[in-house]
Formats: C-alpha cells, structure tokens, sequence
C-alpha cells in the first residue's frame, strides 16, 4: 500500500511540474521578442504571438492574445503578416486601392511606404497598417489588421511593430 502512495505522489509531483513548465513557456511566447528572417526583422511587442511555420504565402504571421468584444469577441484584436511578392512597389500600393493616407521614405536606400486604411467586415470597422518595402525587384509588404476600437496603448504597440519592420 506505501509504494502505491509512493508512486501516486511522484506521479503527482511529477505532473505539477510538468503543469507548472508548460505554462511558464507558453506566457513566454507572448513576451515582447525580435523576429529575424534572412530578409527582414520585426519587433514583435508582448501580447503577440507569432506562428512558428507560417502558411503560404506568407513569410511572417503573427497575431494578438486578446480578442474583440461583442460582436468581434471571436476576432483577435489584430492580426499581422508579411507577404513577399515580384510587383513592383507602385503597383501593390495601387492593389490597395486610393483610400487612406500615404507616407514615403528611404532608409539605407530600401524604398518604404506607409498606409492606413479603413475597412469594415461583417459590421466590425478595421484599420489596417500597411508598411511596403522594396528591395532587388521583391516588394515586402507588412500589414496590421486591428480592430479599429482599441486602447490607446494598445495602437502604441501595434505602430511600433509596423515602425520595427525594416528590411536587411
């Protein structure tokens, strides 16, 4: 009877251990971290996680641990990804459509542009952070989708992600 008690308490022990490991790594995977591929990097904020084996043709997926309320309590607050196409840059800002404010620039002689747009699905109102970078005849394009009635700090962490994305 003792070595049943015995084995039951290791078993016990064992699975609390166990229990208490796969939480402390999951509660890591929303950690704030810096996503690098061979061409481009990410400052990923805390709240976030991203898909280990992105599914085509996506490069990079990513999204938000919260959801909306609701009517978008099934819908993550945002959803980021990366998709790398051969269009040149002008044409993937005009497949976006003419809606939304545009801002240009150059760093290190990498071609950015960034959009805002609105959009709206099933009655939920969405923006959208697109930020496009040209390098060697590919155009990365980095887009946030974010339900658009959320914190304000929430928008803080979101921006500074689409700031972070920056090409190598």
């Amino acid at each position: 009877m003792l070595i049943i008690v015995v084995i039951g308490l290791i078993i016990v022990a064992l699975m609390v251990y166990t229990s208490t490991r796969i939480k402390r790594v999951s509660a890591a995977a929303y950690e704030p971290e810096t996503i690098e591929t061979d061409g481009f990097g990410i400052g990923k904020p805390a709240g976030f996680l991203s898909v280990v084996d992105p599914k085509p043709p996506y490069s990079f997926q990513a999204y938000s641990k919260d959801f909306g309320t609701d009517e978008a309590e099934n819908i993550h607050l945002a959803t980021a990804n990366v998709m790398i196409s051969d269009a040149s840059l002008d044409e993937t800002v005009s497949a976006f459509g003419a809606s939304g404010s545009e801002l240009r620039e150059v760093i290190d002689n990498v071609h950015y542009r960034v959009l805002e747009l609105k959009t709206e699905e099933k009655g939920i109102d969405f923006v959208e952070l697109v930020k496009l970078a040209e390098r060697d005849g590919k155009v990365y394009t980095f887009t946030i989708k974010a339900i658009a009635e959320t914190t304000d700090e929430f928008r803080r962490d979101i921006e500074s992600m689409l700031d972070s994305f920056e090409l190598k």
